[in-house]
């Protein structure tokens, strides 16, 4: 019998106006993970600027940990970070500051990235 792999997407196009909405996927992503779910982060819009090293460190959620303690926790848990790259260009993130383990995703890659993914956005 073969088991399948629960596939996420988590499209962040929110920042520093609602950090809330920021830290909810992460919350949402990071129990994918720990179920053993494949688990793909989109920054996108205004979420782009949370691809930047650093970034997170002074968004503090109202319902949820500190964003930077979700964020470190995706990324050790083998989470995958995708940054779409007008929008990072746009808000300051650049190959020197993009997160440690990120990678660009423009619009065909996540496309390709999101079939067979069960897609959330905020």
């Amino acid at each position: 019998m073969t088991t399948r792999q629960t596939k996420y997407l988590f499209t962040v196009t929110h920042f520093d106006g609602d950090p809330d909405r920021v830290a909810t996927p992460l919350v949402l992503a990071n129990n994918a993970l720990a179920a053993g779910g494949d688990v793909l982060l989109w920054l996108t819009v205004d979420g782009a600027n949370l691809g930047r090293r650093g970034a997170a460190d002074t968004l503090v959620a109202k319902s949820f940990p500190p964003v930077a303690d979700l964020l470190k926790t995706f990324a050790e848990n083998g989470g995958k970070i995708g940054v779409c790259p007008p929008c990072g260009k746009t808000h300051g993130v650049t190959d020197a500051n993009i997160l440690p383990g990120a990678e660009w995703m423009g619009a065909a890659a996540v496309l390709g990235a999101a079939q067979d993914r069960q897609a959330f956005s905020f």
